[in-house]
């Protein structure tokens, strides 16, 4: 009797072991939500990031839910309040979010060509008699958004180390997106503007040329609600890194952008370098 009753025990445990096994329990919530920061049009996003949203459900067992921020403001403030439970941000927001809140849990950075950093470009026709960022004096110029790191803090910066201030443009305009200021330059409304280095390789057959590249900033980063659970926040990390040996690990970040390579870990201080590169701008506005 004794005996039957510890064989039943031991075949219910392992089956229940095996169940664990093959179906992941969620994980202290019924859904995680997901923001990314608004820095291409939001179909486009969640076409980018739904592999990685679905590769983090499947090994967490709780669903993922992607989420745009309206814009770069919203989404600091989002991240910062732990209302979000994993954001997308970039150097720039970053480090607004932290100066702003507090430093949150970091989950990883991307590795982008081989590398943890990345670069802006100051962009214009490619006919354009501009020839140096001191040509860009007097001109109209087109920036995306005033929290942006790359189309905004860090093309500001190039223009006032080359003397050329905010003051000293004819006009200048906030557009939003990258691909906005790409187009807009493309359609001679404004004679420069600033964006990333992805963007810029998108467009530049369509006639854009790079005037200006800037010196390399730390790439974007993941990071988490400063009240989620330990043990969630360390599954998450572990995740995230674990896509450099997963099979499909390169192609679910190649979706967010097919310059990715790698994923790796992150620390607060990897950011100092654009603290810097912002204290200046402020200094300089």
């Amino acid at each position: 009797m004794q005996k039957g009753f510890l064989y039943t025990l031991i075949i219910k445990s392992v089956v229940f072991f095996v169940f664990l096994c093959v179906f992941p329990q969620k994980m202290y919530a019924d859904e995680l939500f997901f923001y990314i920061q608004p820095y291409l049009p939001a179909t486009e996003l969640v076409k980018r990031f739904k592999p990685l949203a679905g590769y983090l459900s499947e090994k967490l067992g709780t669903p993922v839910r992607i989420r745009i921020s309206k814009d770069y403001e919203r989404h600091i403030d989002f991240a910062g309040a732990d209302k979000a439970d994993i954001s997308y941000l970039g150097p720039g927001p970053y480090v607004k979010m932290v100066e702003k809140y507090g430093k949150k849990p970091l989950l990883a950075r991307l590795e982008v060509r081989n590398s943890p950093v990345y670069y802006g470009m100051i962009i214009v026709q490619q006919d354009s008699p501009i020839q140096s960022l001191a040509d860009v004096k007097g001109k109209n110029f087109a920036f995306g958004d005033l929290h942006s790191t790359m189309n905004y803090l860090v093309p500001r910066h190039m223009l006032h180390m080359a003397g050329v201030g905010l003051g000293d443009l004819e006009k200048y305009e906030f557009l939003g997106t990258h691909h906005d200021i790409a187009l807009a330059v493309l359609g001679g409304y404004y004679d420069a503007g600033g964006i990333k280095e992805e963007v810029f390789y998108r467009y530049e057959k369509r006639g854009l040329r790079m005037l200006a590249k800037s010196q390399p900033v730390s790439e974007h980063v993941f990071v988490t609600r400063s009240n989620m659970d330990d043990n969630l926040v360390r599954q998450l990390k572990k995740h995230l890194l674990d896509l450099n040996k997963d099979r499909h690990g390169l192609e679910i970040l190649q979706s967010i952008k097919a310059s990715i390579t790698g994923i790796q870990s992150v620390r607060d201080k990897d950011y100092d370098a654009m603290r810097l590169y912002m204290a200046e701008g402020e200094d300089k506005k």
